[in-house]
This record gives structure tokens, sequence and C-alpha cells, in this order.
């Protein structure tokens, strides 16, 4: 029961992180100060690329996927994750001794 606690947390931190790195990814493309090109492109996903969207044709774009660079993505940040949660819990339970 205690591993199961031990990693659902962390797994649910992961998940949260993972989704707003994806969000501001499509947050700094879309209309950005810091990213003013009219390619009509947009790409998600950090470090690593998963969803492509490109124009081809004006009104229909073009996406693709790249599930391995997202399975990739989604193990970096959970395996980042419960090694931060770790060492986090690590020195909080240190503090109390």
């Amino acid at each position: 029961m205690k591993i199961k606690t031990e990693l659902l947390k962390p797994t649910i931190f992961a998940i949260l992180i993972f989704f707003s790195i994806s969000f501001l990814t499509v947050l700094f493309q879309i209309n950005s100060p810091l990213n003013r090109v009219e390619s009509g492109e947009l790409n998600i996903g950090f470090p690593l690329i998963y969803y492509n969207q490109f124009m081809v044709d004006c009104p229909i774009p073009n996406s693709g996927w790249n599930v391995l660079n997202l399975f990739i993505d989604c193990a970096i940040i959970w395996i980042l994750t419960v090694i931060g949660y770790k060492i986090i819990r690590k020195n909080a339970l240190q503090q109390r001794l």
C-alpha cells in the first residue's frame, strides 16, 4: 500500500506538469511577442516534438503525431518528477528529525 501511495502522488504531479508544459509550448507559439513568425506551423512537445501541424492548403492544415516522442516525453517527465519528489520528501523527513 505504501508503494502505491509513493508512486501515485508523483504520477499525478507528472501528469499535471506534462499538461502544463504541453500547454505552454502551444501558448508560446500562438501570437506570442517572443515568436512572431506567421508560418502557420504548430509544434507541441518539450524536449521532443510529438505533434506537428502545418499548412499546405490554406483552409485545411496537415498534422502528424510522433507517438514514440510522446511516450519518451511522458517517461522523461515522470522519471524527473519521481526523483524530485523523493529528494524533496527525503529532505523534509531529515528536517523533522
